[in-house]
């Protein structure tokens, strides 16, 4: 049996994380037929079959879970060996994926990356912006922006903000609809929502807090498509001030009292944690919700 190289637990590792072999690829700067084959190798010196292969992605089988936190703390190892060495200068360097909700990673975090980018221009951040949580667990991100905390397994968790929920609306329906004077007006009206078919977090049912029986006109997955339709004279939407801000177009129904508050956390795993690329990047984060309040509260 041929003893397995280092690199292939790397490509092991990737395609555990991200279920295909393109992406895989794609994070690793390799041609996808790359990674099969160095797949392939490592099965054949381990013995093991470690995925599943099916026509929709690569699925760990028993082995290829039992395999993961060992290729982690080989990873580890290697990263605490550089971060190490680098230690001797103010240079970090290295990739950080952070996962945050879509709205949030749009217009708050991605307009300060300029900031640490000018701080640690060899640092690279990918930003995976979506409605859907990503995964800290199969280590699709590093850091996780999430409305749910993980609450099983090693990782380091913080209170990130507290965010405002406003009902907005366009002057074009307001003029063209029954008259709000109060809250429980709404309830008569359209309403715009995010789709709620389990794709989503039940974090994002937000609107069946405020409203018995919502009279929902449209939903989306997406929250910047809730925006646009509301904008459009479509109905009266629950949206953060982020992601209203710099809109004429929206009219904030109730703007002396949000209608209701969410808490925004920051979750990386404990061990990635210890390494300085995931440290610098944590803290970057905090520093730019504490540098624009106006964004996060009403």
């Amino acid at each position: 049996m041929n003893e397995p190289e280092w690199t292939d637990f790397r490509f092991f590792l990737e395609v555990a994380r991200t279920g295909k072999v393109s992406s895989a690829g794609e994070r690793l700067g390799v041609e996808h037929s790359t990674v099969s084959r160095r797949i392939n190798r490592l099965e054949q010196s381990l013995g093991s079959v470690l995925f599943d292969r099916r026509r929709n992605g690569f699925y760990l089988t028993d082995a290829g879970k039992a395999l993961v936190p060992h290729a982690e703390r080989m990873e580890n190892a290697l990263l605490g060996a550089l971060e190490e060495h680098m230690n001797q200068s103010s240079v970090v360097y290295g990739t950080v994926r952070v996962g945050t909700p879509e709205a949030f990673g749009i217009h708050v975090l991605a307009p300060s990356i300029v900031e640490l980018n000018a701080q640690q221009p060899d640092l690279h951040v990918e930003l995976m912006a979506q409605p859907q949580f990503p995964s800290l667990v199969t280590r699709e991100v590093e850091i996780l922006v999430t409305l749910e905390p993980p609450q099983i397994g090693r990782y380091i968790v913080a209170r990130l903000a507290e965010v405002d929920y406003f009902f907005y609306s366009s002057r074009t329906y307001l003029d063209s609809n029954a008259p709000i004077h109060e809250l429980s007006d709404i309830g008569n009206h359209d309403l715009v929502d995010y789709v709620h078919d389990g794709s989503l977090s039940e974090r994002y049912r937000i609107l069946d807090e405020l409203v018995s029986e919502p009279r929902r006109r449209f939903t989306s997955t997406s929250v910047l498509a809730q925006r646009e339709a509301v904008a459009a004279g479509l109905g009266i939407a629950l949206l953060t001030p982020y992601v209203a801000a710099g809109r004429p177009d929206l009219v904030n129904l109730f703007p002396d009292q949000p209608q209701i508050t969410r808490t925004l956390w920051l979750a990386a795993p404990e061990d990635l944690f210890r390494t300085r690329r995931i440290r610098v990047v944590w803290d970057f984060i905090r520093e730019v919700v504490t540098k624009y309040p106006q964004l996060l509260r009403g």
